[in-house]
């Protein structure tokens, strides 16, 4: 009949295509009228129909698979129709498979997700619909493997059922071995997945794999390789916005429980760990059209696709039906639609018809071919839009009961009832889906805030004022609301409040875009286009000036709310980087900031300061606080008792609280305070006493008291009084108003519950306590997720507590923990507390983060007895408190690890003492230790020298062998400290220290830190005998003291020295072989060792002592792994021309063998010197590469990769010294370089920073299997396949090109080939930082504050050209100021320059160069560099991150630039990253204080001016900056050899300007301008001043000296001498 129907209508027998107009109506008839009735048999024929119109849709059927899924799905929830529902949707996955196999991915993850919870409650009451369940299912896997498989590899195995055996072998065969990695990434696909039934299959599955292989997890977060740490940020990301699902569904509750287990079970990794991932900057769309297509591409197909009801379905399909009217897509635009619709209804206006026509084309061709398929239908739908009632009501909306859905729903309905403009439509299409479709609405609403703002009345403009602060208000009622216990209306705020914020930054990133937009283009004398001005504020002019009144009206919203209320609202909702934007801002407004670089210097209000350090203090960065605490003008008690809580003062807090009850003494919040320093100075007991005491005197606030109590009875483990705390927390409220930081107290509260009930064998109740808990963590967890890991991290901690407290609850088996006894003998009590370690380390290494679960830890081993287990867990626990500088907790926490006789504690002990400046004490603990050790272990010799100086007698008594062993490792490593800290101090002689040393060798033979600090001493010894004899020789022989050369006639009598003292060059074989052995031993110190061994044998082994140095060394080239020598290749390739042919032969020799081992990094490395000038060096570096190349099999890939290479370079070299055509950009590589094209693909490895950089194996597994490791940070490393077509030429003046070269992997890299340049200069600098940021990942305060400098690739190609890795995503420091200034209306090209020049040129020699500076240039630049982070980095939370990045990188650049003596940092050669925040500086062809001999000699030791001070924050360099600058200092400082070996390579690898006159030299020159550089360096390393006004003769601390230096570089003085275009004022 219905093909009857069709050939009337139509004239054609195509049925699918007629139906394609009417299917969707059809279904939802059928829906409507007959699924959803009561009436069984109605209901069973409509699966009928259902299955009657899918075969009669035939190919087109794949166009409406979302919608008929749906409906099937639906049906299966009913046992009624659950028969029929699965046949249907048996003969539907057939047809898909018939007709478009394609379509079956699209449906296999949503069945199995649809199907699990029938199949789980099926396997334990059977089910006759099982088998149909089972068809369906081999229908779908069983055979569609080959089509599938990529998916089927994604799916969880199926409950364990016999008839479900082979497809759960199916997916197992899929999936193969699969690596962890790869299962975390499929994992992180399924978690963004439209469906919310395949998020939770896909959660659950997770869940599971992340506690199966919890072992494996944990080793690949601490591996931190960068491919696992990529992963692992998404994954935690993805869990977080699961934890924030808004579906109020049953299921999606669920979702939200799963997703807080999968965070407990992954740990709470070290949010330094965690990659942020890159938030693109909110831009409000350009274009109606670009809205349109962002919408549905996004939104609305997501939201279609993922309904699991018909209503919410046809609200998303309505919506994209009437957005696809309004630009003009028809059904046309579907290809398989036929002829017969293609014709077009006859219009006036054919002209305008064909624009809408064309208009619709271009926008449908934006869409994937995946969208396009689910939208589709849409073009021949026919739903109407429902009447919309005026449902404006007056005043705001909000109310705290309201939920954010609600409150968003109201809100949007409001403002859509009057929108305006060619919006407007877009918005009312959209008002169905908004209802059901959380991310719909929160996308729309600052489009219809916007709208409602640019065109609205002044009463619509006020109406959105107070709806935002009437949310903003709220939260300040709010705090004062007890939020113990579930969630409560403040915490539901928080998430209402969080849109509120994010609102505003969208609102605030438009006004910063247009007003840029607007002020660049009237600087560059372009109009704004009509499509922008439309763009951005739907209106159909482009008039400037209406512009800016619409940017005015939004500005003018943005300043109505106060920053005072915005930061006090953030301070509530913990969003303490927000509170700080926002504060930061006002007080900036108000004051300025501190800045003596700038015209003037800000003054602060007190009270200000103080809520400034409440911020800083919850932010926990200390640093920051001594920055505030600088700059009040009075001390304050509070503010004193927050840096005294931050740095761990608690006895000084205590002070201070006492003195605040004598004032007021019945002042609730100074007992609290009392009650908290006991708490962190673990004086638990005295915490339960004054409780106590507190109920009894106070009882009013006696809740208040028993919630503190609860935190020290459950640590106590005094469960009767911690019952006792449980009841009174628990009554009704007494009056009090408690804060939010109570959350901890209610937390504690919480876990006290759990633990009452696990004592009680109560499983349910357990069950019901931990589900509570993680549910009242949800809500604020997800307020928190929405801005940051960071701000998210103090509740991932308690799910992690959580997660091991369910550990311990599946160990008990349903015993009380006070009646089980577990002992490290039980296998999985003894695995548990293995991966409670595991994760423990994986952790902030902060005391906030770690003392809860160590907390937990020795609950668990006090309740089992286990003595050794709780004092150890102490002692971890003091290390944490000494290490945070809290030291009088540490104490505490030793005392308590004493008294469990702890073997060990001496050694914490003695670190304590040792930190807090009572050295005496903490060598004479280690002493008294070591003395009570058996004479077995330590020897008599080292006895002896332990009391050549001492009154203490030694232990006689010996102990049995068998725990002697057990020994050994502890008094090594006691033995080792306590003669490190006599060397430093100096307390024995040399001969003891030696034996001391030598015992700790003995002791323990494979100990690399033994050999290690043993060769550190000897070289001391030896550097200080050839000091002291060459002094001798001098006043005795009256010749200048040096490096004395071959030619000297070397014998004891050249000397003057004492018959007792041997010459100082006996020493050195000694040397050498303990660092040989520490090197042979491991590889911790492999960048401190390796350089000072190469730099003593290369100074004095083919001197002095040669056959036994050549002894050492030949053993080093015979034993030691080629990857060590790979990390001194630079140092050896810099002495092939030595003068000794001994050494030059086994350099060669070495040299060979690593370009063997490793040709891709190698050669990239030599390349250089095999093209130098010099020719010695030149034939020196060919003859390595030759014998290299023979060695290599003949055909074999190493064999192609030498002829490759030498071709590859030489074409490089080309590249860089092509000139280019007159006026071009562009170099075509196709035509000018077509040799070059030809040879791609290449074997050669891509030469970027992270394929040239060694990740260093354990030593012990490279050991055992050196071929299963790969000592570069991917497994495969990326080579050359192919390069760009065309080549761009930079505008400067030595034109470098940026030539882009495709990787294996597919990525596009970008490289600067720059000509005319000394780029080993670069190199070596590289080098040098490369050492530094080794040096600061060990130094524990840099490694706390994760100090680095970001280093780049820099391969030179000759001793004038080469090529630099291009730093992506970073910007010169000039531009960004500048163009800020731009859109202030502060800088003019054509007349600022002109102007500067002219006011320079009138006042010179008239006015002093700083009175210049200061009164006539800086005026006319007010610093402006902190906006560039605000507009720049839009979530507060990463804005924070990247100025501490900012702070952190320019600190360290600035002590290392001045230390070598970097110059010539003008604006352009100080970049920075826009998705870090990072300072990258490139250019060091000014390096070794060059910049002092220029014209205007560059007096300033660094660039620090008013901007680079501006953008530090309103504290300037005092704080971060400062404190970052005196730890670099310190780790240069104490490091000071193995830097120096690092840059005495430039001595003989030297540079262009250094050789122009020994090019004919064929042996190594010692050049003085290299001397002269070199001793400077080391001047500055020992705390002298150079190359600065007025330099001090004597060495200055490290914090004078970083005081001193930015005193030089903030000088007016310094600043107003520096050549004119440095540009000081910028």
């Amino acid at each position: 009949m219905i093909q009857k129907i069709a050939r009337i209508l139509t004239g054609f027998d195509d049925l699918p295509l007629f139906l394609k107009n009417h299917f969707v109506g059809l279904l939802n008839s059928v829906d409507r009228k007959m699924l959803h009735s009561d009436n069984l048999w109605l209901q069973k024929q409509a699966l009928k129909r259902i299955e009657k119109l899918i075969e009669m849709m035939g190919s087109n059927i794949n166009m409406y698979v979302p919608k008929i899924m749906v409906l099937l799905m639906h049906a299966l929830e009913k046992d009624t129709l659950q028969f029929d529902g699965l046949s249907v949707l048996n003969f539907f996955i057939k047809q898909l498979v018939k007709l478009s196999p394609s379509s079956i991915r699209h449906v296999i993850s949503q069945v199995v997700a649809g199907f699990i919870p029938f199949l789980e409650r099926y396997q334990e009451i059977p089910n006759i619909n099982l088998k149909k369940f089972v068809d369906v299912l081999e229908e779908l896997i069983v055979e569609n493997t080959q089509v599938s498989k990529q998916h089927i590899r994604e799916l969880p195995l199926l409950p364990c059922v016999p008839v479900l055996s082979k497809i759960n072998r199916i997916i197992e065969e899929a999936r193969g071995s699969m690596s962890l990695r790869d299962q975390l990434r499929d994992a992180v696909a399924g978690l963004i997945h439209e469906s919310l039934n395949v998020r939770y299959m896909v959660a659950c599955e997770l869940s599971k794999l992340l506690n199966s292989k919890r072992e494996d997890i944990t080793a690949l977060i601490a591996e931190e390789l960068i491919p696992d740490m990529d992963v692992l940020s998404t994954l935690i990301t993805s869990l977080l916005k699961g934890c924030a699902e808004e579906s109020r569904t049953t299921v999606g509750q669920k979702l939200k429980l799963v997703c807080a287990d999968c965070l407990g079970a992954l740990g709470a990794v070290d949010p330094a760990k965690f990659k942020g991932i890159s938030c693109q900057r909110f831009k409000i769309e350009c274009s109606d059209d670009d809205l349109i297509f962002e919408l549905i591409d996004k939104y609305l197909a997501r939201a279609f696709k993922a309904a699991s009801k018909n209503i919410i379905q046809d609200s998303a399909a309505l919506a994209i039906q009437e957005l696809l009217k309004i630009v003009g897509c028809q059904a046309s635009l579907d290809k398989k639609c036929g002829s017969q619709f293609l014709e077009i209804s006859k219009e006036k206006n054919v002209r305008k018809k064909d624009e809408i026509i064309s208009r619709g084309q271009r926008l449908w061709d934006r869409f994937s071919n995946y969208v396009k398929d689910i939208i589709a239908p849409c073009l021949t739908s026919r739903f109407q839009l429902p009447c919309m009632t005026d449902s404006t009501s007056f005043g705001p909306i909000y109310h705290p009961s309201l939920s954010l859905r609600r409150w968003i729903f109201f809100w949007i309905r409001k403002l859509s009832a009057h929108a305006t403009g060619s919006r407007a439509s877009i918005f009312i299409a959209c008002r169905g889906i908004v209802r059901h479709d959380m991310q719909t609405s929160l996308y729309l609403l600052p489009y219809l805030v916007l709208n409602a703002v640019c065109h609205g009345t002044v009463e619509a403009r006020d109406g959105i004022t107070q709806e935002i602060l009437s949310v903003l208000n709220a939260a300040a009622e709010n705090s004062s609301i007890n939020i113990h216990g579930l969630v409560g209306v403040g915490q539901q705020s928080e998430v209402c409040i969080q849109a509120v914020f994010t609102l505003l930054d969208n609102l605030g990133q438009w006004v910063d875009d247009l007003k840029q937009e607007v002020a660049l283009s009237q600087y560059l004398n372009v109009p704004v286009s009509k499509q922008s001005a439309k763009a951005r504020v739907t209106s159909t002019t482009s008039d400037v000036d209406q512009l800016l009144v619409q940017c005015k009206n939004v500005s003018e919203l943005l300043e109505a709310i106060p920053k005072v209320t915005l930061a006090r609202a953030s301070f509530y909702c913990r969003a303490y980087a927000r509170a700080l934007l926002y504060f930061e801002s006002h007080v900036r407004e108000r004051a300025g900031s501190f800045n003596p670089a700038a015209e003037s210097n800000g003054v602060f209000i007190d009270d200000d300061i103080s809520f400034l350090m409440e911020i800083y203090s919850g932010l926990d960065e200390p640093d920051g606080l001594s920055g505030f605490a600088n700059l009040r003008r009075s001390p304050s008690l509070s503010d004193q008792l927050l840096i005294n809580q931050k740095a761990g003062n608690w006895a000084d807090v205590s002070t201070s609280c006492e003195h605040a009850l004598q004032m007021e003494p019945s002042s609730v919040q100074s007992h609290c305070g009392v009650l908290k320093c006991l708490l962190n100075m673990c004086h638990l007991q005295s915490m339960l006493t004054h409780v106590d005491g507190l109920i009894t005197r106070v009882p009013q606030h006696k809740k208040t008291w028993c919630m503190q109590g609860v935190q020290a009875a459950w640590r106590l483990g005094r469960w009767d009084l911690m019952g006792e705390y449980l009841v009174g927390a628990n009554a009704n409220g007494d009056g009090a108003s408690y804060s939010i930081s109570e959350n901890t107290a209610s937390f504690d509260i919480d876990l006290a519950k759990i633990l009452q009930a696990m004592m009680n064998k109560d499983q349910f109740v357990v069950a019901e306590r931990i589900a509570q808990t993680k549910q009242a963590l949800i809500v604020p967890l997800a307020a928190a997720g929405m801005d940051s890991y960071m701000r998210a991290y103090p509740f991932v901690v308690k799910l992690h507590m959580l997660c091991e407290l369910e550990d311990f609850n599946s160990l008990l088996d349903g015993e009380s923990f006070l009646q089980r006894s577990f002992h490290l003998d039980d296998a999985k009590f003894c695995k548990a507390v293995k991966d409670w370690d595991n994760r423990l380390r994986l952790t902030q290494p902060s005391l906030w983060a770690r003392e809860p679960l160590l907390a937990f830890r020795r609950l668990v081993f006090s309740a089992s007895n286990m003595v050794c287990e709780v004092g150890d867990c102490w002692l971890q626990y003091a290390k944490l408190c000494r290490s945070a500088g809290h030291y009088e907790t540490a104490q505490r926490a030793i005392l308590e690890a004493q008294a469990l006789g702890l073997a060990n504690v001496h050694m914490e002990k003695a670190k304590l003492l040792w930190n807090t400046r009572r050295s005496d004490c903490a060598i004479a603990e280690l002493q008294q230790s070591l003395l009570n050790t058996s004479v077995e272990v330590l020897g008599t010799s080292a006895i002896n020298s332990l009391t050549s100086l001492s009154l203490i007698p030694p232990n006689p008594l010996s102990k049995p062998a068998s725990k002697l062993v057990k020994e050994n490792i502890d008094v090594a490593k006691t033995l080792l400290l306590y003669t490190r800290w006599i060397h430093h101090t100096g307390q024995k002689q040399k001969k003891d220290i030696i034996q001391l040393y030598s015992r700790v060798t003995d002791l323990q033979p494979n100990w690399e830190k033994g050999y290690f600090f043993m060769a550190k001493y000897c070289d001391d010894l030896l550097v200080d005998a050839r000091k002291r004899q060459e002094e001798v020789r001098v006043s005795t022989d009256s010749r200048p003291s040096g490096i004395m050369t071959s030619n000297s006639n070397v014998t004891g009598k050249t000397l003057s020295i004492s018959s007792e003292e041997k010459p100082w060059w006996t020493q050195l074989p000694d040397v050498l072989l303990f660092y040989a052995k520490c090197l042979h031993k491991g590889h911790s110190n492999l960048f401190q060792a390796f350089p000072r061994l190469l730099t003593l044998w290369f100074e004095f082994g083919s001197i002095y002592q040669r056959d036994a140095v050549m002894s050492v060394m030949r053993g080093c080239f015979k034993d030691l792994p080629t990857y060590q020598w790979l990390t001194v290749l630079s140092q050896l390739i810099s002495r092939i021309c030595h003068q000794n042919d001994d050494v030059v032969r086994i350099v060669k020799h070495i040299i060979i063998s690593v370009i063997q081992e490793y040709p891709q990094q190698s050669l990239w490395m030599i390349a250089a010197v095999s093209k130098s000038t010099i020719a010695a060096r030149r034939n020196a570096a060919s003859e390595i590469i030759q014998s290299a190349r023979k060695s290599s099999k003949t055909g074999s890939n190493n064999a192609n990769l030498f002829t490759q290479f030498a071709g590859f370079i030489d074409h490089l070299i080309k590249l860089c010294f092509h000139p280019g055509q007159p006026r071009a950009k562009t170099i075509n590589i196709s035509t000018e370089f077509s040799a070059l094209k030809r040879m791609m693909p290449l074997g050669i490895i891509m030469p970027f920073q992270q394929a040239l950089t060694v990740t260093l194996p354990a030593y012990d597994t490279y050991l055992s299997d050196p071929s299963r490791h790969n000592i570069f940070s991917d497994s495969e490393l990326v080579t050359i396949s192919g390069i760009a077509d065309e080549a761009e030429i930079l505008t400067s003046l030595q034109k470098p090109k940026k030539v882009v070269f495709l990787g294996s992997d597919g990525v596009y890299r970008p490289f600067l080939c720059k000509p005319k340049d000394d780029l080993r200069k670069d190199a070596r600098m590289m080098e040098f930082t490369a050492m530094i940021n080794r040096l600061l990942s060990k130094f524990p305060e840099s490694r706390r504050r994760k100090l680095y400098i970001r280093t780049f690739a820099v391969i030179p190609l000759t001793e004038d050209c080469g090529i630099v890795e291009w730093v992506p995503n970073t910007r010169g420091f000039r531009n960004i100021v500048q163009d800020i200034y731009i859109t202030c209306g502060k800088f003019d090209k054509q007349k600022t320059h002109v102007l500067i020049k002219r006011i320079f040129d009138q006042y010179q020699g008239k006015l002093l160069e700083d009175e210049m500076l200061k009164f006539k240039i800086l005026p006319m630049f007010p610093p402006v560099f902190h906006k560039w982070f605000i507009s720049t980095f839009s979530e507060p939370a990463s804005w924070f991150r990247a100025r501490s990045a900012y702070a952190h990188t320019a600190a360290v650049w600035s002590m290392v630039g001045h230390i070598v003596g970097l110059g010539d940092r003008h604006g352009e050669n100080i970049l920075f990253d826009s998705t870090t925040g990072d300072c990258i500086h490139v250019d060091f062809s000014c390096l070794f204080d060059r910049g002092l001999q220029l014209e205007r000699p560059e007096l300033v030791p660094f660039r620090l001016t008013q901007n680079m001070i501006d953008g530090l924050g309103i504290t300037g360099y005092e704080g971060v900056f400062l404190k970052v600058c005196e730890i670099t200092l310190s780790v240069l400082r104490s490091h000071r050899e193995t830097l120096m070996s690092v840059l005495e390579t430039f001595l003989h690898d030297p540079l262009v300007e250094w050789t122009k006159t020994h090019k004919s030299s064929g042996v190594e020159v010692q050049n003085p301008h290299a001397q002269r550089a070199i001793s400077n360096i080391k001047a500055r390393l020992q705390g002298v001043v150079v190359g600065v006004g007025a330099a001090p003769s004597l060495p200055l601390a490290v914090e004078g000296q970083a005081r001193r230096l930015i005193a030089e570089a903030v000088s007016h003085k310094n600043l107003g001498k520096m050549y004119i275009w440095w540009m000081s004022w910028f």
